[in-house]
């Protein structure tokens, strides 16, 4: 074999898949019993690691009439492939004995081998056991508590309307971060207080620690007669300071919109502590705005945080008067079960409406495919219809 031959065999071939080729050479005049290989003839392929699949004919050429067909050369991997654990763990069957009662009060003796039957499910996520205990949120709304320490006594005094607080616990997650954007207005006879009477649901997803929002403010003629107070969200545990994730946030918010007041623009924080929920409310100082806007750390504990960059503000809950929700006119508010469909750059307009709840089936239309594709694989494709005929 010469060695350039084999050499450039080695190098187009793969370390899994075989490859071959048919042998040609011919016989020193003076030696019929050596063969000299002169010629590696590539043909048309398919393999695998365990074998080589060539056309059925030999390969023709007038520079082979002069040769000897002298077998054919392949490569092939050094060991078998490995069972994977799935594999070796369904060659290991251990039999598992059950003694059970039917319907009928028969006494039934059951022994199975396979794998599958004594496997219990695991979700790959826990949003099931989540979506259950988002039910039982309304049970919370008979217990809230607005912390009112160290409060400052000079400001605005913000009133929240019951019912609006009421809905926004129901719709929301236990884990995951919820948003809205807060509208109201000032009555004639005490400018320094702001009572809220819209909730914007804007299309958002978020996580434990934040929450991502579209970068453009909602617009609706239902808006132009109120003011913007700022923002709303909800958090898995109460902290004792306000997140510098929002104060960045709020911070961008102020300075992309100079509609929105640094004064009157607030950020309130719904805690969801044991069987209950806590509101604190929080607007940021001249210092706070100028650190939030000019952060670039994400973590949790970035440079330069400080607890001056925030003052808590009044805040009161009231039934005298009744609040409004506004969702996205197109589309859900929440994406978090399709996160790849929101950008922050994304356009919307919104409507007088309801909020759905966080796990409404129009939230997450990508488990109801998965159900239909598992009914559609026992379908066998003879019995579909062809509607091209």
């Amino acid at each position: 074999m010469p060695k350039n031959i084999l050499k450039k065999f080695i190098c187009v071939a793969d370390l899994r898949t075989q490859i071959a080729g048919y042998l040609y050479g011919i016989s020193p005049p003076d030696n019929p019993q050596v063969k000299e290989i002169r010629c590696v003839v590539m043909v048309p392929q398919f393999g695998s690691h365990q074998h080589v699949i060539l056309p059925s004919s030999l390969p023709e050429h007038d520079f082979l009439n002069d040769l000897e067909p002298l077998g054919w050369l392949h490569t092939q991997p050094n060991e078998l492939p490995q069972l994977s654990p799935q594999a070796k763990e369904a060659s290991q069957l251990t039999a598992v004995t059950t003694r059970t009662t039917n319907v009928h009060g028969d006494e039934l003796i059951v022994t199975t081998t396979s794998p599958y039957e004594q496997s219990a499910f695991g979700s790959k996520t826990d949003w099931r056991v989540r979506a259950i205990s988002a039910t039982n949120l309304y049970l919370r709304v008979n217990h809230i508590y607005v912390n009112s320490d160290d409060i400052k006594e000079t400001g605005y005094t913000y009133i929240m309307p019951k019912n609006i607080l009421k809905k926004f616990i129901c719709v929301a997650d236990l884990r995951t971060q919820i948003a809205g954007y807060l509208y109201g207005i000032s009555p004639p006879d005490n400018p320094q207080v702001k009572e809220i009477r819209c909730v914007v649901m804007v299309p958002q997803f978020g996580s434990h620690q934040h929450v991502i929002l579209p970068s453009s403010l909602p617009e609706h003629d239902f808006l132009n007669d109120l003011e913007p107070l700022g923002w709303l969200h909800t958090q898995p545990n109460e902290l004792p300071q306000l997140s510098p994730q929002d104060v960045t946030s709020h911070s961008r918010i102020l300075e992309n919109n100079k509609q929105w007041d640094g004064e009157k623009c607030i950020i309130l924080t719904c805690s969801f502590t044991p069987g209950s929920c806590s509101l604190t409310s929080y607007k940021l100082t001249q210092t706070g705005y100028e650190w939030g806007r000019l952060n670039k750390d994400t973590g949790s504990n970035p440079h330069g945080y400080l607890p001056t960059h925030y003052e808590k503000v009044q805040m009161l809950l009231s039934d005298r008067f009744l609040g409004f929700y506004m969702v996205p006119e197109n589309g859900p508010w929440n994406y978090n079960f399709m996160g790849v469909k929101h950008t922050v750059s994304m356009k919307y307009s919104v409507k007088l409406g309801s909020p759905k709840e966080f796990y409404h089936e129009e939230h997450r239309p990508t488990h109801f495919l998965e159900f239909s594709n598992m009914e559609e694989a026992d379908i066998l494709e003879g019995d579909r219809e062809d509607t091209f005929t």
